[in-house]
C-alpha cells in the first residue's frame, strides 16, 4: 500500500490526522475512551479505588466560570474524574490544579489525572501535594496510558473494532513517547560562544564540537526556548552556520553542565541535556545574515544547506510554512 502523507508528515493512524499539538493529543485520548468502555474502565480504576459504575457522560474542554477549562472529564455514577493531558514534560502548575478541584461535584468520588511524558520521579515532587483542596492527584506518563491501552487491546473478548481503534491510538501515542518529532526536518538554530568558562579551557562551542552534547531551559515561557526537544539542533558561530546535528537523545536535568563547570553559576532548573549525533557540515559557506548575536531561529533543513545565510533559510521557512497554512 502506498504511504499517506499529509504536507509531506506520515500518517500512520487515524489520529495523526489530528497532529502532533497538546489538543490533538487530548481529542485522540477522549475520542479512545468514548470508543472503549474497557478502557475507560482501566483509566477509572488508576484514579479510583471503589466502583466508578455506569459512566453517564463524558467531556472535551469544558468550560466552567471561575474554574477553568479542563482537558477531558469523566463523569460516572458514583465518580468524577478530571483528566489534565499534557505534552511533553511540561506539568499544571499547583493554581491550575486547585482551579479544577474547584469545579461543582459531580459525583461522590473525585480525582484528577495528570499525564505527561515526564517519569514519575520527575513529575511528583514538582506537581506538589497529592491533593489539591481535599480532590486527589494521581499521575500516570504516557508510556503508562499507552501500555493500558496495549492491554485493553490484547485482552481476551475484545471486539475487531476496538482493538484497531486502541492500536492505532497505541502506535500514534508510541510515535510521540519522546516528544520528540522524529519526523520534522526542521533546524533549532543557536549562536554558540567561543570564549572559555568559569576558569576552564571548555567554550559553549568546545561542548558541541568536542563532547558531542548540548543543554537549554526546557520551554514553555523560558526565555522563548522550545517545549518539544526539536529532531535537529543547528550551531552558528564566527558568524557561519557551522554544523547540524541530530538529537540522538535527552534527558532532563538541573544542571547538565556539573561535569564540565563544576563553579559555574549559571541558574538551576530544568534544563534539556542534549546527546548530539554526527556531524552535518553544509557544503557551501552559510553566514548568519540579518540576525542580531543571539538569536535563535528555526528553518528548514534543506533549505538551511541551500540558502546563503541563516536569516535566509529561516525566511523561506516562514514562506512556506503561510503557504501550507500552517503556524510557526
Amino acid at each position: 500500500m502506498p504511504e499517506l502523507t499529509l504536507r509531506d508528515r506520515p500518517i500512520h493512524t487515524v489520529f495523526d490526522l489530528l497532529g502532533r499539538k497538546e489538543n490533538d493529543i487530548t481529542f485522540s485520548l477522549g475520542w479512545a475512551l468514548a470508543n472503549s468502555d474497557e478502557l475507560t474502565a482501566r483509566l477509572l480504576a488508576e484514579a479510583f479505588d471503589a466502583k466508578p459504575g455506569e459512566v453517564k457522560a463524558m467531556r472535551l474542554q469544558e468550560f466552567e466560570r471561575d474554574s477553568g477549562i479542563t482537558d477531558i472529564e469523566v463523569q460516572a455514577e458514583n465518580a468524577h474524574l478530571i483528566v489534565e493531558a499534557k505534552r511533553g514534560w511540561d506539568l499544571p502548575t499547583r493554581a491550575q490544579l486547585e482551579l479544577y478541584a474547584g469545579r461543582e461535584p459531580l459525583a461522590d468520588q473525585r480525582a484528577i489525572l495528570v499525564v505527561a511524558e515526564a517519569s514519575a520521579d520527575y513529575a511528583l515532587p514538582r506537581l506538589g501535594p497529592m491533593k489539591a483542596k481535599g480532590v486527589p492527584v494521581h499521575y500516570r506518563s504516557w508510556e503508562q496510558v499507552t501500555r493500558l491501552a496495549q492491554a485493553t487491546a490484547d485482552r481476551k473478548g475484545a471486539g475487531l473494532n476496538e482493538k484497531r481503534l486502541l492500536r492505532e491510538l497505541v502506535r500514534y501515542l508510541k510515535g510521540l513517547m519522546t516528544m520528540q518529532d522524529v519526523t520534522s526536518n526542521m533546524v533549532y538554530v543557536v549562536t554558540l560562544g567561543t570564549f572559555k568558562l568559569f576558569g576552564t579551557d571548555i567554550s559553549n562551542a568546545d561542548i558541541v564540537v568536542k563532547h558531542d552534547r548540548y543543554f537549554c531551559p526546557v520551554g514553555g515561557g523560558r526565555g522563548g526556548w522550545p517545549r518539544t526537544p526539536p529532531n535537529y539542533l543547528g550551531f552558528r558561530f564566527h558568524g557561519c552556520l557551522q554544523q547540524i546535528r541530530h538529537v540522538e537523545g535527552y534527558t532532563v536535568e538541573d544542571e547538565p553542565w556539573a561535569d564540565l563547570f563544576p563553579n559555574a553559576d549559571w541558574e538551576t532548573g530544568d534544563h534539556y541535556h542534549y546527546k548530539l549525533g554526527p556531524v552535518i557540515v553544509p557544503a557551501g559557506e552559510v553566514r548568519t545574515g540579518n540576525l542580531y548575536r543571539a538569536q535563535r531561529v528555526w528553518a528548514a533543513f534543506d533549505l538551511l544547506l541551500t540558502c546563503d545565510t541563516v536569516a535566509e533559510a529561516r525566511d523561506e521557512t516562514n514562506a512556506r510554512l503561510a503557504a501550507a497554512g500552517e503556524n510557526t
